[in-house]
């Protein structure tokens, strides 16, 4: 097997080892090294404790793991018959924070992560996309962060916040700070329409089919240019079967098999280890290559993320895109894309929705460490796809926690008859830049594959 070393731009590193025959992938193996060990941190902590930890999980997820954790414990109230009530203000706050730092995530990920990669396929001059000194490059961090300014706004800081907890949020926003955000909003959405797309945000949320690609004038354009000059369209396809796991943020749940949709049993979801490291082993055996788990459906394969969101919620864009080239690298870059125009306008419903009147915390009439006895799961759908935090609490004390990423369900190290979702998409590559490029298409983030 020929190693290649993945130093993510964002998130962690990871070794990607080919096999080859034939000038072609035959095998695959995607090895995260790095453990963490936050499901065994939070064993005998206070329940509220995990609202600090869990954060901490990610440095561009943790609006994610902190609102998917809060959900477990507000559905540990759920589960132990005890009303709870959490107003509406609140609801909205979390579901901001979460569209913040998942369009932070997407505009970075393209411009510091994916391009990169895509742009040295050309002998052309692409030098704007250089890291750390191309204009596009240096554009593209500054509107991400000018955006993630906003959610400091009623986070208090960014990343690792933890400003959420149950019945509410511990922020009291002013109308002078939602115009604020609205303001950081308003200038990602000029960065889409001048830098991105080139059209319009409301031109581009109209797209319905496949030729509307080429109304592109702008980074997309250069994106697609070079996608189909070098097949990108053509490679990184996998089993083509999505799944969504939270109804947030507009995006519906579900799950597509081909085109087929349908509701999720979550008892069906399934954590394996055939391949994984087992921390509690003084001795690993020579099978385990990973800290990774892998996931499945129904003892299925799914890939989670926003090819996954657009699917199974009908945006007929990307619907059009995968109509025509599958669940390629191509249209799992143009969904991830899709999606900043899509939550920009998100945004900008959410800050009108908000009534500052509305009380933001209202207090729980028990506390958490007087519950003998729960057991609960929060899910989310965080940038990188779906995202569920299952706890248990006895005698006010954390007695198991855990956690199944996104990046778990499409880069896990599938199972011992079937490659998982990534591992698939790269078997049948012919190079190592295009088996590289397939892999960071699904946006990686090692640190929570080895949380």
């Amino acid at each position: 097997m020929k190693t290649v070393d993945i130093i993510e731009r964002i998130e962690g590193e990871a070794h990607l080892k080919l096999e080859w025959r034939n000038s072609v992938v035959k095998d695959a193996r995607i090895e995260f090294l790095n453990f963490r060990g936050f499901e065994y941190m939070l064993v005998g902590k206070p329940p509220l404790d995990a609202l600090v930890y869990t954060p901490r999980v990610c440095g561009i997820c943790g609006q994610a793991h902190l609102l998917s954790c809060v959900n477990a414990l507000e559905n540990l109230y759920k589960n132990a018959n005890i009303d709870l009530e959490v107003p509406k203000k609140a609801k909205l706050i979390r579901e901001l924070g979460l569209a913040i730092e998942t369009l932070d995530s997407h505009i970075k990920w393209f411009y510091l992560f994916i391009m990169p990669d895509v742009v040295s396929l050309s002998p052309n001059d692409y030098k704007e996309y250089e890291p750390i000194k191309g204009q596009k490059w240096l554009a593209a961090t500054k509107v991400a962060s000018d955006i993630m300014r906003g959610l400091a706004i009623f986070g208090g800081q960014w990343p690792h916040t933890s400003y959420m907890l149950p019945g509410g949020v511990m922020c009291d926003p002013t109308l002078i700070d939602l115009a604020t955000i609205e303001n950081y909003i308003d200038q990602g959405i000029t960065f889409f329409e001048k830098n991105l797309s080139g059209v319009s945000i409301s031109e581009y949320l109209m797209f319905n089919n496949v030729e509307d690609i080429n109304k592109l004038t702008a980074d997309l354009k250069d994106f697609k240019d070079i996608s189909f000059e070098y097949g990108l369209n053509n490679i990184g396809k996998s089993y083509n079967r999505f799944f969504v796991i939270a109804d947030i943020l507009g995006f519906k749940s579900g799950r597509i098999k081909q085109i087929n949709a349908g509701k999720i049993n979550f008892e069906k979801i399934k954590e394996h280890d055939d391949f994984s490291f087992d921390a509690t082993a003084s001795k690993q055996s020579s099978k385990k290559y990973t800290w990774a788990k892998t996931v499945n459906y129904d003892e299925m394969f799914f890939e989670t993320g926003p090819m996954a969101r657009a699917l199974v919620g009908g945006r007929k864009f990307i619907k059009a895109i995968h109509k025509e080239y599958d669940d390629s690298a191509y249209t799992r870059v143009m969904s991830r894309m899709d999606e900043v125009a899509y939550l920009l306008q998100r945004c900008k419903k959410i800050i009108k929705s908000i009534d500052i009147s509305e009380p933001s915390y209202i207090q729980p009439q028990v506390k958490l460490k007087d519950i003998p006895y729960s057991k609960a799961r929060g899910v989310v759908e965080a940038a990188r796809g779906s995202l569920m935090h299952e706890v248990e609490i006895e005698k006010g004390k954390i007695k198991s926690y855990n956690l199944i990423t996104p990046t778990v369900w499409n880069l896990g190290p599938g199972s011992k008859t079937k490659p998982g979702t990534a591992q698939k998409a790269i078997i049948g590559s012919k190079s190592i830049q295009e088996a590289t490029i397939t892999l960071r298409s699904f946006d990686v983030c090692s640190v929570c594959t080895t949380h």
